[in-house]
């Protein structure tokens, strides 16, 4: 199965059992699910500061993981834009690391693709899909 990083480059994630039932699920379908040390922080409603999120990406990047996966979507990642790890994030993908996410996440996608042609995935994220209370015929 996939190793997959989960890491929160947005929006705080209030919800934590909706995260903590995300995680548990990956794992259940056997995935190593690596959790990043800030995907639960908190900054007024962003993950953490700008310099909190962009190493929770920069981190991802150098995770080795099958799949960078999303906590959840929101607001803040444009905010990153100029300072993203760019470099480090097409080394990942051109790697075989396959950044999937939604919402505010599609900046860094068009952005990365922009700059290197690196190609990412929109699709599922922790805790608004795979933490659902029950999940749909979708996911």
């Amino acid at each position: 199965m996939a190793h997959i990083y989960v890491f929160s480059p947005s929006s705080a994630v209030r919800d934590k059992a909706a995260f903590r039932r995300g995680v548990t699920r990956l794992k259940a379908l056997g995935h190593e699910v690596e959790v990043d040390a800030a995907a639960l922080s908190a900054h007024l409603r962003f993950a953490g500061d700008d310099a909190t999120r962009l190493a929770a990406i920069t981190r991802a990047s150098a995770s080795g993981a099958d799949i960078a996966i999303i906590s959840r979507g929101g607001y803040g990642l444009t905010r990153l834009l100029p300072q993203l790890p760019y470099k480090a994030m097409a080394k990942a993908v051109a790697q075989g690391t396959q950044f999937v996410g939604f919402s505010d996440f599609s900046a860094l996608q068009a952005a990365l693709y922009t700059r290197h042609a690196s190609p990412t995935w929109s699709g599922p994220d922790v805790v608004a899909d795979w933490g659902r209370e029950e999940l749909d015929d979708i996911m």
